[in-house]
């Protein structure tokens, strides 16, 4: 354990004291928080679900695509640092999209989002950057890649991502179509989804990582 550092997010927790009251509409925007960065960093969503708080069922949630290269890294492969830049990508949009359900229900309630009792959703965005730490401990191959995950700013740079999704006032209107559309049927399937994000302007952080990757894969040709 002395070998990983992580961010610390202490500076984002939010005070503490009695159990915070949450509404029905305040968890709707939180779940659509998620769904919005989600979609906006080229992450399918699989379904969200707005479930009554305080009542003794299935929490409210958002699944979405799991990060494939860091379940291949899992599996031992031969060439572990081909499948890192991809793994560390998708692992901070993972926490980019755990800490937009914290930012959209701070915009919607009107704090400030270390205000927002959002403490669950931080525990898996540290436990996400420690886990791909842990892994690449495992290869010796890795000890010279990117480890832009470990940096002290790091937390701090993908909440910033994650505000800058939710603040932005393009993308107001989906944030409201999610959140309004969860209180009225209360789930929502990945096509649903789709539909109600159609035309929002998204993304694609993996597209240069997989063009640099075919570059490198190309033969050099000789010139004479």
């Amino acid at each position: 354990m002395s070998k990983v550092r992580i961010p610390n997010i202490e500076h984002l927790l939010r005070p503490r004291g009695a159990t915070q009251k949450v509404s029905r509409e305040a968890i709707a925007y939180h779940e659509a928080g998620h769904v919005l960065v989600c979609y906006h960093y080229f992450r399918d969503v699989l379904h969200a679900k707005l479930t009554e708080p305080n009542v003794g069922e299935e929490p409210s949630h958002v699944h979405f695509e799991p990060n494939h290269a860091l379940a291949s890294l899992m599996q031992r492969p031969g060439n572990p640092g081909r499948l890192w830049p991809e793994a560390l990508e998708q692992t901070l949009s993972t926490v980019r999209i755990l800490l937009g359900g914290p930012a959209a229900q701070a915009l919607y309630q009107g704090v400030a989002f270390n205000q927002v009792d959002g403490g669950y959703d931080y525990q898996l965005a540290v436990r996400s950057l420690l886990s791909l730490e842990h892994l690449r401990l495992q290869y010796d191959e890795l000890a010279d890649v990117d480890l832009s995950h470990r940096n002290a700013s790091t937390l701090d740079g993908l909440a910033a991502d994650a505000n800058r999704v939710i603040q932005s006032m393009d993308n107001q209107l989906y944030l409201d179509r999610i959140a309004l559309r969860l209180l009225v049927k209360g789930s929502l399937c990945g096509e649903e989804i789709n539909d109600l994000l159609a035309g929002m302007k998204r993304h694609d952080r993996l597209r240069d990582i997989h063009r640099k990757l075919v570059l490198r894969q190309r033969p050099v040709r000789d010139e004479h």
